[in-house]
């Protein structure tokens, strides 16, 4: 995905912000990381910069990634769904479509 990862913090960080259920423990990851890419396609194409949190400095886009966080973020929906039907085999790779092959299975 053409996408920095001082970007990926930058856009994390204001996700989580305004994120309701931010107070979730871990076992509620799958729904924020769906959430999350969510987020990501849903960033303006227009933009190319953002302010970093803390320093305030510019972090500019790198190329179009929002074509490809749809596409996670409905492969995300995808293993939730698997999970929810207790099909843990094409829950885990799903997953790994999403993460790649280093995803634990």
């Amino acid at each position: 995905m053409p996408i920095s990862g001082i970007l990926i913090d930058t856009l994390a960080y204001q996700f989580i912000e305004t994120y309701p259920h931010r107070d979730k423990s871990f076992l509620y990851h799958d729904f924020m990381a769906r959430d999350f890419f969510d987020y990501l396609a849903k960033q303006n194409q227009n933009q190319t910069v953002w302010r970093a949190p803390g320093s305030g400095s510019h972090v500019h886009r790198k190329g179009v990634f929002e074509f490809k966080a749809r596409s996670a973020y409905l492969r995300a929906t995808e293993a939730i769904q698997y999970n929810d039907d207790n099909h843990q085999w094409s829950r885990r790779q799903k997953w790994k479509d999403v993460f790649g092959s280093l995803y634990p299975g």
